[in-house]
């Protein structure tokens, strides 16, 4: 049983005329006799009736009529699914992302991205760097924004897609709140809280030498691997932080963010993917990523957010 035999059915079914079934669906009309009389042949039952006063369904014809309307349906769906996937337009794409990724550049990047690919599911995760990089190898993660640096990972596809400053992030009630700069070195007597450096070992050493380099030694009272419990802990007194500016922006604590005026490294997100995982849905999601990035990069910058404690 072939499927054109079925629509060609489904066609005289409709019309009840076998010359303009034939001139809808392109053939000639001895084909088409010859179609329906195939696919009578192998149902065992006859569809239609034809006479010289015109064509009329058969009961078996009506029952028959009736599944094949939702066959062919089912295969259409099966082909338009099939192609799209072949387009990575269809599927479901397990992204990971760090927390900082996920205040601005995942909500757009997801959002804009399925208004143009709605048969597209995503399962979003918020994982440490190092965590991603492992499931990326593993296969359980399609997609990962991670904190850069992450050392090399020759089996990994990474480029940076997004960069802002990195910040001293201190209490509301600080000496240094007010300044919108500040010296390395006015902060080598605090007390820091630090990002674990198990989170994002690369990233972590960055900030140390950035210190190092400017002849302070942080003294590290607390760390932990989630930037917003970072910057809860400063509010709170604990001590104060360096982070991402795009972090304190997006937080509602009592704390204050001073650019620093030494010159330092940008803080950096890199879009990373596993160069054994070439599904058409990562290389397309991962093609659109880095095409937004590039726009949003040009027409955007991040705006610092000065939060302090009500009096």
């Amino acid at each position: 049983m072939e499927l054109r035999q079925i629509k060609s059915f489904l066609s005289v079914a409709e019309t009840l005329h076998f010359g303009r079934s034939a001139g809808l669906i392109h053939l000639s009309q001895p084909a088409l006799t010859l179609q329906i009389q195939a696919l009578e042949e192998e149902v065992g039952v006859k569809l239609l009736e034809r006479n010289r006063r015109g064509t009329k369904v058969t009961a078996a014809g009506l029952a028959f009529r009736e599944h094949a309307i939702a066959a062919v349906a089912q295969v259409e769906q099966a082909v338009r699914h099939a192609r799209l996937a072949a387009n990575g337009k269809v599927g479901l794409l397990r992204v990971g992302f760090i927390s900082t990724a996920g205040n601005e550049i995942m909500p757009n990047l997801i959002r804009h991205f399925g208004d143009s690919n709605p048969e597209i599911e995503f399962s979003l995760h918020n994982i440490p760097t190092l965590s991603q990089i492992q499931m990326l190898n593993e296969g359980s993660l399609d997609v990962g924004f991670v904190r850069l640096p992450i050392g090399e990972h020759s089996e990994l596809e990474v480029v940076p897609i997004h960069r802002e400053p990195f910040v001293f992030v201190v209490p509301a009630s600080h000496r240094l709140a007010d300044k919108e700069n500040v010296q390395i070195r006015e902060v080598a007597a605090e007390e820091f809280v630090m990002y674990e450096r198990t989170a994002a070992p690369d990233c972590h050493d960055l900030i140390f030498g950035m210190m190092r380099d400017a002849g302070v030694v942080p003294n590290v009272r607390q760390t932990t691997g989630q930037m917003q419990t970072l910057i809860s802990l400063v509010a709170s007194g604990m001590g104060i932080s360096i982070l991402p500016a795009s972090a304190v922006k997006h937080s509602g604590a009592a704390v204050a963010a001073c650019e620093t005026t030494d010159v330092i490294p940008l803080s950096e997100i890199g879009l990373a993917v596993s160069k054994r995982n070439r599904r058409p849905i990562v290389e397309t999601f991962r093609s659109f990523a880095l095409t937004e990035s590039v726009r949003i990069n040009r027409t955007s910058r991040v705006t610092m957010v000065r939060v302090r404690q009500p009096r």
